[in-house]
Parts: C-alpha cells; sequence; structure tokens
C-alpha cells in the first residue's frame, strides 16, 4: 500500500476534538495531474470537500500554488497565472465566494515598478 495514498490515511481514524471551534484551515493545493510519482495523483473540490466536511468547523481555506495549471504559452513570467485563472473558475463554478482564498507565485523580479 502506498504511503500517504487515501487507502493508507483510512486506516487510521481519529474523533474530532472541539468540533464547534471555526477554523480556517491554513493552506491547501489543487492539482489535476502530477509528474511526481506521489500516491494520490489528483486533489480537486470533491478531495477538499471530503477533508474539510469531516467533522471539522471548516470556515475557510487559502489555496496556496501547486506549480500546476500553468499557462502553455506566453511570456514566462505570467505562466503561473493559469494557475490563479483554474482556482477562479472553480471557485465561480461553485459559488464558493469567500470561502477560498489564493495565494499565488509571485515573481518579484518582473513586478511593475
Amino acid at each position: 500500500m502506498p504511503y500517504g495514498g487515501n487507502d493508507w490515511l483510512a486506516l487510521t481514524q481519529e474523533p474530532t476534538l472541539e468540533p464547534e471551534i471555526p477554523i480556517c484551515d491554513p493552506h491547501h493545493h489543487f492539482w489535476d495531474f502530477r509528474s511526481e510519482r506521489i500516491p494520490y495523483q489528483r486533489y480537486l473540490l470533491h478531495e477538499l470537500a471530503a477533508d474539510v466536511n469531516c467533522g471539522h468547523n471548516v470556515r475557510s481555506t487559502v489555496f496556496i500554488e501547486a506549480r500546476s495549471m500553468y499557462r502553455p504559452d506566453g511570456p514566462v513570467e505570467l505562466r503561473p497565472v493559469g494557475e490563479v485563472e483554474f482556482v477562479q473558475v472553480w471557485q465561480r463554478l461553485l459559488l464558493l465566494g469567500s470561502m477560498v482564498r489564493a495565494v499565488p507565485h509571485q515573481r518579484l523580479s518582473v513586478m511593475p515598478t
């Protein structure tokens, strides 16, 4: 059984402690395919929903870039914008409103002065 896969995670079930406390999940990533050899190749809304709806009172979460869904063309310094666009589409489609905040990849060396 691969370390870190869903089967491995299911081996241990823990009770939710203090489920009434509101939580901001400090970060999550989205990807549809990862080229690295890891036990799980996909983490999108269904996986996030399963994680945040497991008994805790998650009120918000912060998306952190995962270097996925980059634009395939255009200026190299703007390709990471594709990941933010990908997350914004999910946010609009699912009417998540203010539940998800994004922290995108930034290259300050190309920022306007």
